[in-house]
């Protein structure tokens, strides 16, 4: 088993490639490169992939920080 970063694989297959393998479409590759998720892909021995998102706990949605700013505004 070997675990490669996203872009990494990205780099060497292809996207489309790379998305047909995880079961995904290309612009969702994309998208994950494009924002600079830390994704790594884990290649089994039989070929098969799989990934994981790796992100702080816990961990704030984008823009939550503004939803609860206008909301305690309006207390």
């Amino acid at each position: 088993m070997e675990n490669i970063p996203l872009e990494d694989l990205v780099s060497r297959l292809g996207q489309a490639r790379v998305a047909r393998a995880l079961g995904v479409k290309p612009a969702s590759i994309a998208k994950a490169i494009r924002t600079r998720r830390n994704i790594m892909v884990m290649v089994n021995d039989d070929g098969s992939c799989s990934a994981k998102e790796i992100r702080p706990f816990p961990s704030k949605a984008q823009g939550q920080d503004v939803v609860e700013a206008i909301s305690s505004s309006l207390v």
